[in-house]
């Protein structure tokens, strides 16, 4: 005698995972539909023009931050084109900052620094790259007299 089994295909347990066949579907068919929805959100956004397509990338490069900063001059040095300066002090923080004290000040070659003269006040504008701590130097891209 030849016993036939009927197998319940809606209630087969997958791998030991402990989800049903049913929810094992429901599961991977949702898996695959996020898949496909993140591609097509991933392309959407490659194809989306940003909002400053009348700018030069490299015009933006070639901008560098300045430092705006006082000083005193203690004395000048017409050899190698540097000053020695008193009261540094950045301009845009207001009149109630601290002093850095004493730097020497790398002159560009487009001021003379025999027109300055010790006690003037000057202005500075700085290159950050250039303002070294440590040493106490940095290199200005333009130096004025204050009044």
């Amino acid at each position: 005698m030849t016993r036939y089994y009927k197998i319940d295909t809606e209630n087969i347990w997958c791998h030991n995972t402990g989800m049903q066949k049913k929810g094992f579907n429901f599961f991977f068919l949702g898996s695959i539909g996020f898949l496909i929805l993140a591609l097509g959100f991933v392309t959407l956004l490659g194809r989306t023009k940003s909002s400053d397509t009348g700018t030069d990338v490299r015009a933006k490069a070639g901008i560098t931050a300045t430092l705006k900063m006082s000083a005193d001059v203690v004395s000048v040095d017409d050899n190698k084109g540097s000053i020695q300066v008193d009261q540094l002090k950045f301009l845009d923080r207001g009149e109630g900052q601290l002093s850095l004290g004493a730097w020497v000040v790398t002159a560009p070659p487009t001021v003379s620094v025999g027109s300055l003269s010790q006690g003037d006040h000057i202005s500075i504008i700085v290159d950050p790259l250039t303002f070294l701590a440590q040493s106490h130097t940095l290199t200005a891209t333009e130096i004025r007299v204050l009044k």
